[in-house]
């Protein structure tokens, strides 16, 4: 079959990372693999280690841009495109016009984001369009449907980790500006509103009472720089709290760590975290939109509220003050990672999705 994957976006983060494994798994069974994006952007211009992958750049100035969708429909005529997988909310409106200019190919829209779709007719319309929706998480499956979306479209197809990735050397702590020998905790997400490090920033000061030589470091950059930088300031925690921004060597850093931390407000799955899990980390997360389902509480990690820094402190507390406890979440939690939330289990998950459709 020949899919056309779609994503606007400039950076990547880890909507493009599953996206990643997933045309990589599709080229190296055999199927063609088009991809579509902004010129500038890395997902149009990625090495994803297959040769025969063909790239189609195109504006995306706004979500309804016809020129794109013009553009992108000649492809799907002059390719003969099967599946138009769309990977973010942008490139989903993209896809359903380009199919709709087309005349042909099913569309699936991948959701990875547990808020509900704005209201409004246009998003009426958008999401009656595509033929499945596959959501990394079953709390996301059910948002989409309380809002109204056919259960015969909705799918659940977990996100999955590559174990290889992380087959690799730990970062030498000097690396990270941390001493060596003190309890590190880490975390890695972008520095936006959603992920919420405010919280985290604010159980540092509990967390540093009970573990005064630990140390924090925090893996990501974004528009919240500057707010988060006061805030650690405001906390006085510079001598704790270390802001690593991006980051290209996310493995090793998380080989470093002692445990690992995620503090999101809203989250579809938080592959992340089942990346530290694949690490032999201690996991404590919040119970953010579908992270029950990646981080199951007291089995593979420790699970808190929401915007509440006080459980969050207690609960990284417990893992750094109980070894056993530290030691049977991590064992746990690399085999659940490794084992049941493979790239290997979400592509396969995602190629039946197409050959369902392929046959209607």
């Amino acid at each position: 079959m020949n899919v056309l994957h779609i994503d606007e976006q400039r950076g990547w983060r880890g909507g493009e990372q599953q996206a990643g494994y997933l045309i990589r798994g599709l080229a190296a069974r055999g199927h063609g693999v088009f991809v579509a994006g902004r010129p500038d952007g890395r997902f149009v211009n990625a090495e994803y280690g297959a040769p025969s992958i063909v790239r189609i750049s195109a504006p995306f100035c706004t979500e309804g841009d016809l020129f794109t969708a013009m553009k992108l429909a000649r492809a799907v005529k002059r390719h003969a495109i099967d599946i138009i997988h769309a990977h973010t909310s942008h490139a989903h409106m993209a896809a359903c016009l380009a199919r709709h200019l087309a005349g042909r190919g099913k569309v699936v829209v991948s959701r990875r984001v547990d808020f509900p779709p704005k209201r409004g007719a246009i998003n009426r319309w958008k999401y009656r369009q595509p033929d499945k929706i596959v959501c990394v998480a079953r709390y996301i499956a059910g948002v989409l449907r309380v809002h109204g979306v056919e259960e015969a479209k909705l799918e659940v197809v977990h996100s999955g980790i590559e174990p290889s990735r992380f087959d690799v050397d730990p970062l030498p702590r000097a690396g990270l500006g941390v001493p060596e020998g003190v309890p590190l905790l880490g975390t890695v997400g972008a520095l936006v509103g959603h992920k919420d490090h405010a919280t985290l920033i604010a159980a540092m000061p509990l967390v540093l009472e009970a573990l005064p030589d630990l140390h924090l470091v925090i893996v990501g950059e974004g528009g919240l720089r500057r707010k988060t930088e006061a805030q650690i300031a405001n906390e006085k925690l510079q001598d704790s709290v270390h802001l690593l921004g991006y980051r290209t060597d996310v493995p090793r850093i998380l080989r470093a760590l002692d445990a690992f931390v995620f503090s999101s407000k809203e989250e579809g799955f938080g592959g992340v975290c089942s990346e530290a899990m694949c690490c032999g980390l201690p996991v404590v997360s919040t119970a953010a939109g579908g992270m029950p389902e990646s981080v199951l509480h007291e089995r593979t990690g420790l699970l808190v509220p929401i915007q509440n820094p006080k459980a969050l402190a207690e609960a990284v507390i417990r893992v750094f003050s109980d070894a056993d406890l530290a030691r049977r979440l991590g064992e746990a939690g690399r085999q659940q990672a490794c084992n049941e939330l493979s790239a290997e289990r979400m592509i396969e998950g995602n190629i039946a999705v197409y050959e369902a459709l392929l046959k209607t």
